[in-house]
């Protein structure tokens, strides 16, 4: 199974994108408020600096995926221990993600379709395209989703344009000041810093040197799109009532209406969004899967593949309600990006670093 490096760009663009415009707007305007869009901005350089760092870290350690050069770098038994938090992220991430937008689909389009259904088949389309395909099919697949992803992110942008009231805007930064802008972005730049997923999937490329530069890129267009997803929110509906919406983005795109005319664009948008909702799916069944396997030392990866899908569907089902949902950005936020995103990279970082130089004075 091997990657290119434009593959590897479009499955990060289309995995973050979806997620970055659909929870993470409302709590930087709850936040910064009218200046939400430069907690965005905040937000975009953090995260694109950390997809360097995660990229970085993986090309340091060729042809092994993060379990694999954990143990490498910490041995068998700690080696195996430090990773354990990602596998609470590949299973408890997905399974939020499947709920919630199971949840949203049946609230929106099929109220008359039990939530369970829309789930297995969400969940059984994302198993087939990892069994059938892995990486290289997931990769294949965000080629060609990810570009009719982002043309109906611009599509919404431009019709959109006849109804920004720029004076929602004003005024900037006089009311709210560095820190709570800051405070703003952390939200944001917690979801957009989920490119640690870079330190499995680099391992898969053909030329591992193109990583940095495309992780960095995938994830710079990303935070472009949410910024200015952001940003034209404000100036649709302003700070007041954006911070009530649940879903800002998707009311901004079902406020287009041209003349009577183009109007109901909100279901094009949803069909498209499932592409990315779909892809995420199956890139966190394909690592949740193939690093268990290596972790267990089982040879064939795809024997846990039914483990990890029926762990998502049985976990997302057992989700009581919204309000549960809810918690889990918080979560997310204060613990699991922490952990996954910054404490352990940074110590196998500080471990390579260290064998390395041990590695030169010896041979010197």
């Amino acid at each position: 199974m091997k990657l290119s490096g434009a593959q590897i760009f479009w499955i990060v663009a289309t995995i973050e994108v979806v997620m970055g415009t659909w929870l993470t707007i409302t709590p930087a305007i709850q936040t910064s408020q009218q200046d939400a869009w430069i907690s965005m901005l905040i937000a975009g350089v953090t995260a694109v600096a950390l997809s360097f760092f995660y990229a970085r870290l993986s090309t340091l350690h060729p042809n092994q995926t993060l379990v694999q050069f954990s143990k490498t770098l910490l041995g068998k038994w700690l080696g195996g221990a430090i990773v354990f938090p990602y596998f609470i992220v590949w299973i408890t991430l997905p399974a939020a993600l499947l709920r919630s937008f199971g949840d949203f689909i049946h609230l929106v389009f099929l109220d008359r379709t039990p939530v369970s259904i829309i789930m297995i088949l969400l969940i059984g389309l994302s198993t087939y395209l990892t069994y059938s395909g892995g990486i290289t099919g997931i990769g294949r697949f965000a080629e060609i989703a990810g570009p009719f992803l982002y043309l109906s992110l611009i599509l919404s942008f431009v019709l959109n344009a006849i109804n920004l009231r720029w004076n929602h805007l004003l005024p900037v930064f006089s009311e709210s000041g560095w820190v709570t802008i800051f405070k703003g972005s952390l939200m944001p730049a917690s979801y957009l810093a989920e490119s640690f997923t870079l330190l499995v999937i680099v391992s898969f490329m053909n030329n591992p040197r193109n990583a940095p530069s495309q992780s960095m890129l995938g994830v710079g267009m990303v935070a472009l799109m949410v910024f200015i997803a952001t940003f034209m929110t404000i100036l649709v509906f302003g700070p007041d009532v954006s911070s009530k919406l649940r879903f800002p983005f998707f009311m901004m795109v079902r406020s287009i209406n041209i003349m009577e005319f183009i109007q109901n664009i909100d279901v094009f948008v949803i069909f498209v969004w499932i592409f990315g909702v779909f892809a995420k799916l199956a890139l966190y069944l394909f690592i949740g899967s193939y690093e268990m396997a290596a972790w267990l030392n089982i040879k064939n990866w795809r024997k846990t593949i039914w483990v990890g899908a029926a762990g998502i569907f049985i976990l997302a089902y057992l989700i009581p309600n919204q309000t549960f949902i809810g918690i889990y950005p918080i979560y997310w936020m204060y613990i699991l990006v922490p952990v996954c995103g910054i404490g352990i990279p940074l110590l196998l970082w500080s471990v390579t670093v260290m064998k390395k130089k041990l590695a030169k004075s010896s041979v010197e």
